[in-house]
């Protein structure tokens, strides 16, 4: 199309053939040039595009792979925690104290699939050392995106694992919220370990966090069971006197008379409003019972009392 333009333009000229020609062939090279050189800067600034494109999908996708989605605690003595990222493989792995750094010094678990990595931790001879009878593995649990399928997972992982090489060995799990795991780690603490202590500081309020910073899990485990037993016991016994003190409180029934000691009233006798019972008394006696003024004729008994002695009394108008 353009070169059609050039030439009709050529034809309207009126000059020598020959410098036509010269002059259309110039006028052709350079464009033919400028269409070159502008298809190269196409070309780089495509390539440039691409690569730029994978740079950013490559790095993106680097620190998507390394953004951890959970962490898990492996507590006995030593202490070490696992990073996983969303796809269950360990991106990291952080020891606490001396004992846990030489366990790992023979062990790469980074890249490994979780339950692989707990396999292999659980299960080397640097562990065997620890994992003694009556020990306590206590694995602790943070999430990032509330996985509820995690815990029970780990938890199937870690059993199998342990039966296969451990016999006698007692397990504890939890799962915690992350604002736990970020004062653990402030402290310099593993995640399990801080929450086992606190837990122990809530039935044992003298306790510090120092001093059982450096002690094995079953032995901050122990010291919290006993000072839960002795607060049940303290409990069981502050229950048992509340109940003995409301029975000792509680009010006595009145007693009542026997019908035995009390004798029917046959009629009433209007002697000063003295109810009389028995009109004979013969041989009848008050048996202990005063009678005080209650008047015949203006004589009064005045307290006396008449122990079977017969009186024929005779009656008063």
């Amino acid at each position: 199309m353009m070169e059609q333009m050039i030439r009709d333009a050529f034809d309207t000229v009126a000059c020598d053939a020959m410098l036509k020609k010269r002059t259309y062939d110039r006028v052709t090279r350079q464009m033919g040039g400028c269409r070159k050189k502008t298809m190269g800067k196409m070309k780089w600034a495509v390539s440039m595009a691409c690569l730029l494109i994978f740079a950013v999908t490559g790095v993106g996708s680097y620190g998507l792979y390394y953004t951890e989605a959970a962490v898990i605690s492996i507590d006995v003595n030593p202490s070490i925690e696992l990073d996983i990222n969303r796809w269950g493989k360990v991106v990291d792995q952080t020891t606490y104290g001396l004992e846990s750094e030489k366990l790992l010094q023979s062990l790469s678990l980074k890249h490994m699939e979780y339950g692989e990595a707990m396999a292999l931790l659980l299960g080397s001879e640097e562990m065997k050392k620890y994992l003694k009878q009556d020990s306590l593995v206590s694995i602790t649990l943070v999430t990032k995106n509330d996985d509820p399928t995690l815990l029970p997972n780990l938890k199937e992982c870690v059993d199998t694992a342990l039966k296969q090489c451990h016999d006698g060995i007692k397990t504890e799990y939890a799962s915690v919220n992350s604002h736990l795991c970020e004062e653990a780690h402030e402290q310099g603490m593993s995640l399990g370990k801080y929450y086992a202590i606190q837990e122990l500081l809530t039935v044992d309020p003298q306790a510090t966090l120092d001093e059982f910073k450096e002690k094995s899990m079953k032995e901050i485990k122990g010291h919290t069971e006993h000072c839960q037993h002795r607060e049940q016991g303290k409990n069981r016994e502050e229950t048992k006197a509340s109940q003995n003190g409301s029975k000792d409180e509680s009010p006595q029934p009145p007693e009542t008379e026997k019908s035995s000691d009390k004798r029917p009233e046959e009629h009433n006798t209007g002697h000063n409003g003295t109810n009389r019972s028995g009109t004979g008394h013969n041989g009848t006696g008050y048996n202990g019972t005063k009678h005080s003024g209650t008047g015949h004729n203006g004589t009064g008994y005045n307290g006396t009392k008449h122990n079977g002695t017969r009186h024929n009394d005779a009656r008063h108008h």
